[in-house]
């Protein structure tokens, strides 16, 4: 009877604990599990609490593994963004998506023949990999911390929880030799919760298609404790960059502003869209990808901007044909309800790959949208 329990005991414990996808987390509620997968990305909030999230936030797949101050240090998970990992704990429901809150820094560790954190080689190599070469830029970034003005704070309007946003995070592209001259176009890329974390990556990957057609490109964000921003947020954020252009560059408050986004980003540059053609910003486009859902209507009914503003919108959306996150029907779908919303010129075309921002897409997109009416 005694090595019958003990052998129970061996079997229960953590680290026998029974080895899932991520994607199945769901079915093992209240259970002790080992969850593995690739982390989609890494988030630090202003309360302290680091997400390791897996898949992507909303589908069937995604799952979290919550770090709280005290337990783990948040700062380390970073390390884990994009590796192979392994969390082990008690699956619980948050909102009806499944996470594990880590009780311990023993409770997350990269899986077996992952890269370790760093850029160290991976266990059994003992060189690490020659860096690949690259072309030089066509642009150069510049970061930016910028203090919102008061109009910009009452755009962005209080959140639920009371937070209420002073300060933007910024990174501006811009072209070689830049010299704008009127009409200069830019192109405002949104970030969805993925890029939150990687918002120069995220202005680099467009400006890599944008800048050496001549368009400035930027991206901005306010990181906020709430699990959703407030209507105006990335419209408040992206009116504070445009102030700053227009004192670096006179006139740059008449430039004409596009607007991009992909996935949850395609949702807050529609509904940012309606909140600058309001606060009179020339908006002639939008360029959405990986598009589930969108807030163009429920923008122009929040905001009220010019109607004949939004009929002459420029609606661009990329689908890609393996996309797991928005099928072609959901973005087809989606587009009709921005021609019901009073938008023209929409154009949906679908592409041989993922979800995402497809460059090719992105190309077409820019010229569609330089041509002249």
């Amino acid at each position: 009877m005694l090595r019958i329990f003990i052998a129970a005991l061996f079997l229960l414990s953590p680290l026998h604990a029974v080895t899932i996808p991520h994607s199945e987390a769901g079915k093992h509620v209240a259970q002790e599990v080992t969850v593995t997968g690739k982390v989609s990305s890494v988030k630090t909030i202003a309360s302290g609490m680091t997400f390791v999230n897996f898949g992507t936030r909303g589908a069937a797949d995604a799952f979290t593994a919550v770090g709280k101050p005290g337990a783990v240090d948040g700062q380390a998970l970073l390390a884990y963004d994009g590796k192979d990992v392994e969390v082990t704990g008690t699956v619980e429901l948050y909102k009806n998506s499944p996470q594990i809150v880590l009780k311990s820094p023993e409770s997350i560790r990269l899986s077996g023949a992952a890269p370790t954190p760093g850029g160290e080689p991976a266990p059994g190599t003992t060189e690490k990999p020659e860096p690949a070469v690259t072309a030089p830029a066509a642009f150069e970034i510049e970061p930016l911390d910028l203090k919102l003005e008061r109009e910009e704070v009452r755009m962005a309007g209080k959140s639920p929880s009371g937070f209420v946003p002073t300060n933007a995070e910024v990174f501006i592209a811009v072209p070689k030799d830049f010299k704008p001259q009127a009409g200069q176009r830019v192109l405002a890329v949104v970030p969805d919760f993925k890029s939150e974390e990687e918002l120069e990556k995220l202005v680099r990957l467009h400006a890599k298609v944008a800048a050496p057609k001549g368009w400035l490109v930027f991206t901005a964000h306010c990181p906020t404790p709430d699990e959703f921003p407030t209507d105006g947020l990335y419209a408040a954020v992206i009116s504070a960059t445009m102030r700053h252009l227009a004192g670096k560059y006179p006139g740059a408050e008449e430039w004409p502003l596009y607007v991009a986004g992909s996935s949850m980003g395609a949702g807050r540059a529609s509904l940012a869209s309606g909140a600058l053609i309001k606060e009179d910003f020339v908006v002639p486009g939008i360029f959405l990808s990986s598009l589930k859902w969108q807030d163009i209507t429920k923008s122009v009914k929040t905001f009220s901007p010019s109607k004949s503003a939004v009929r002459d919108l420029k609606v661009y959306i990329s689908q890609g044909e393996k996309d797991f996150y928005a099928t072609k029907a959901q973005s087809l779908a989606e587009a009709e309800e921005i021609r019901e919303a009073g938008v023209k010129d929409v154009r949906h075309e679908v592409h041989p790959g993922r979800g995402g921002m497809d460059a090719a897409s992105l190309a077409k997109a820019l010229d569609w949208f330089a041509e002249p009416e």
